[in-house]
């Protein structure tokens, strides 16, 4: 799908490009949703650049996703998707700054699109130009990349709460969302170092130097990527302790368990073997013939388990 958005009334419109047309020449954005063969070859001829194909966008090699082609710059940066869904994965999105246009090609609709995309046509300022359109989305990137990390933030102050509380724990459930807070900060992690490449890239000596308010928005733009990515390190350190020490709680249930098994096994062990010495048939026992042998035996044998007890109790060891 091929959305061309154009000037008019002060604001930009979104204009669907269907099969056969041609793309709108006052068009300062243009959006290609999963494109086809056919609508690729359209923006093509409409651009008059070719734009790469989804297994080229894929391709982690920084050559691969900046470069400067027929005074066209591509530049690709890796996006957090499905964040709501639950099913976070990283999508990589071309950006293609063709003069005063903007191409964008994406396979995924990750939430700053759709939000960029109507806050475009209610503020006029934010899209005067391709650069500045291109501005404005990737920083309603870094801010959705804000909003992900504050949520793994939270889920793990969540997480902390209920490690070290008293009250019992469902470990099982405590680790899945370590894994899943793992997962998003990770992607999160990516995605920021490729936008932190396409930032680089952009505020990069050239012939052709960006307005004043352009450098000033890029510059802010790196910051933001600087500190998310310190923030991100931090998470990642807090992740790895609290995983720590959700296993280390769990061992500690685990041993105290043990603990119990083993004590009961010493406890029993002494009655254990008086009932086995008493077992024994052998006819020069002299204790077989006493009228009071059974209720002595059972005497023997619950001194000989309360004594362990006693013992243990006194040790600290219960």
């Amino acid at each position: 799908m091929i959305t061309a958005y154009v000037r008019g009334n002060g604001t930009l419109t979104p204009v669907a490009v269907q099969d056969g047309q041609p793309l709108p020449t006052e068009a300062i954005w243009v959006d290609l949703l999963a494109p086809t063969k056919q609508e690729e070859a359209l923006a093509e001829e409409g651009l008059a650049i070719e734009l790469p194909s989804r297994e080229e966008m894929r391709e982690i090699e920084v050559s691969s996703r900046l470069y400067q082609e027929n005074g066209a710059l591509f530049m690709t940066a890796t996006v957090v998707t499905q964040v709501e869904a639950g099913n976070p994965e990283t999508e990589p999105i071309t950006f293609v700054l063709v003069g005063q246009r903007l191409v964008t090609i994406r396979y995924a609709n990750p939430m700053p699109f759709r939000l960029f995309a109507s806050q475009v046509q209610r503020q006029p300022e934010i899209s005067g130009t391709g650069e500045t359109i291109l501005a404005g989305l990737l920083d309603a990137i870094i801010d959705r990349i804000a909003d992900v990390l504050e949520r793994v933030q939270h889920d793990m102050s969540q997480v902390s709460r209920t490690i070290f509380t008293r009250e019992k724990t469902d470990y099982e459930e405590v680790l899945r969302t370590i894994g899943f807070a793992e997962g998003l900060n990770s992607r999160c992690r990516e995605s920021l170092v490729s936008i932190g490449r396409v930032l680089s890239y952009l505020s990069r000596p050239s012939e052709v130097k960006p307005n004043k308010a352009l450098a000033r928005s890029l510059k802010t733009l790196s910051r933001d990527v600087i500190a998310l990515s310190d923030h991100s390190s931090f998470l990642a350190n807090n992740i790895t302790f609290m995983l720590d020490a959700t296993l280390g709680m769990s061992n500690i249930e685990q041993t105290d368990v043990i603990k119990i098994f083993s004590v009961m096994s010493v406890l029993f062990l002494p009655p254990t073997l008086i009932a086995s010495v008493y077992g024994m048939n052998f006819r020069a026992m002299p204790e077989l013939g006493w009228s009071f042998g059974y209720p002595l035996s059972i005497l023997l044998m619950v001194i000989a388990g309360i004594l362990p007890y006693v013992y243990f109790k006194r040790r600290g060891w219960l």
